[in-house]
């Protein structure tokens, strides 16, 4: 019989949304490959399956219940297409969470779509899953060993951890002092929009729609010795920038942040796939005309407390701040920030062949994400993402510039005050709708 393990608290927020979800596949990743060279379908396969072997998310299936089963004899969902495939809903309950389509484009060039449920893989994730799937690969072609170092734990060892950390009384005991902590921290923090009271769009994921501003690598490297100067991360420095771009549309003075938490504190955890990110809030206060050391300084122990406190669940936090978003419908951060340094999102990468991403958007998970991604370069790529039922393109690009202005006006005069910087980017153009 086959064994029954509980979820995570990540990822029973996951298994909430997507039952909620008629599309089905709102609460999963899609990336897009095309590859030219001599690509062996068969290795490919191959990898593919042993890559499943080797991490148990990707052949575990969720009932009700909600319990997760790991079976030995799901193998990854590796098809041959002729056509592009629009996203397709996800059986959790039969699998597989792992979707993989080759379509042959010319001889010597094909394209490769790889989709993965949240269930089974979170961003960090990915990194592990293409570094994997890379060796396999390369020992497929060339007929030799991988040479993996074998996993000491797997995701479920991870769950039984988290369950025996917090006992049902120490939870309880903890659940009221984080409730108490969340409510004074997002004190003065605009409530978000309340989620809609109808059910979820029956013809799939909301309209998003993606933008994107390249940043010169010398204002980059100037961001990142700007935030070594004053003893802070990147991060800082981009989620303050974030902040002040974002306060200057909407006049508020205590900006909170959705905020994505890796909580992959063990090293046994770096290579391990599975969901363990949750999201929290980082509420960034530029109250006072504070000068920007001030406010780095501001964001950073924010951010070092948010941490300290991301114990508790998004729907408990934000009902601990603004109240019940409505009935199994939490309210969700405005704007959700995200800064991924060089080399952490992952890419393909074949044996003997040449590889390149290609743009593909699904829908928004949420009204508007502001991603940074550095470039291997040393640049940066400025990212938007957002629902347009909610968000006008045109508001949205021109955030993104005045984003890059503000950046630049930071690293030119990082001993001014807020109100100094904004006016050097910020014109009369009204708030995102």
């Amino acid at each position: 019989m086959t064994a029954s393990f509980p979820l995570s608290a990540a990822q029973h927020t996951v298994w909430s949304l997507h039952t909620r979800d008629a599309s089905g596949h709102r609460q999963s990743s899609r990336r897009v490959f095309e590859v030219t060279g001599p690509l062996d379908p068969a290795a490919l396969r191959s990898a593919l399956d042993a890559l499943v072997q080797r991490h148990e998310p990707l052949r575990t299936v969720y009932l009700d219940g909600p319990v997760q089963q790991i079976r030995d004899d799901l193998p990854a969902g590796f098809r041959l297409v002729r056509e592009p495939s629009p996203p397709g809903p996800f059986d959790i309950a039969r699998g597989p969470l792992l979707r993989v389509d080759l379509r042959p484009l010319d001889p010597g060039r094909h394209e490769i779509t790889f989709s993965l449920h949240l269930l089974a893989a979170d961003g960090w994730s990915m990194r592990v899953f293409f570094s994997d799937l890379a060796a396999l690969y390369r020992a497929g072609v060339r007929g030799r060993a991988a040479g993996l170092p074998e996993l000491s734990v797997q995701y479920v060892d991870w769950v039984a951890w988290e369950a025996r950390r917090l006992t049902a009384r120490r939870r309880e005991q903890r659940t009221a002092e984080l409730t108490e902590w969340w409510r004074r921290a997002l004190a003065g923090c605009p409530r978000p929009a309340a989620p809609d009271s109808a059910p979820d769009r029956a013809a799939g994921p909301a309209p998003g729609r993606r933008l994107f501003r390249v940043l010169d690598a010398t204002v980059t490297g100037a961001v990142r010795a700007l935030a070594a100067g004053h003893g802070h991360t990147a991060f800082t420095v981009l989620a303050a920038v974030c902040a002040l771009a974002l306060a200057g549309r909407s006049g508020q003075e205590r900006v909170p942040l959705g905020l994505a938490v890796a909580n992959r504190d063990h090293p046994q955890l770096d290579r391990l796939l599975g969901f363990f990110v949750t999201l929290s809030v980082l509420p960034v206060d530029l109250r006072g005309d504070p000068e920007l050391r001030f406010l780095l300084g501001r964001v950073a122990g924010t951010t070092a407390a948010v941490y300290e406190h991301r114990d508790l669940p998004l729907e408990r936090l934000t009902a601990a701040a603004w109240g019940p978003g409505g009935p199994g419908r939490p309210l969700l951060p405005e704007v959700v920030f995200a800064h991924h340094a060089a080399g952490t999102v992952g890419g393909l990468v074949l044996d003997g062949c040449e590889t390149v991403e290609l743009p593909v958007l699904d829908g928004a998970r949420f009204g508007l994400t502001i991603r940074v991604e550095d470039t291997p370069d040393g640049g940066c790529r400025l990212w938007a993402e957002y629902d347009s039922g909610r968000h006008d393109g045109d508001a949205v690009a021109g955030l993104l510039r005045e984003y890059e202005v503000l950046l630049a006006a930071v690293v030119a005069r990082p001993d001014s005050r807020l109100s100094e910087l904004r006016a050097l980017a910020f014109r009369p153009s009204g708030p995102l709708p």
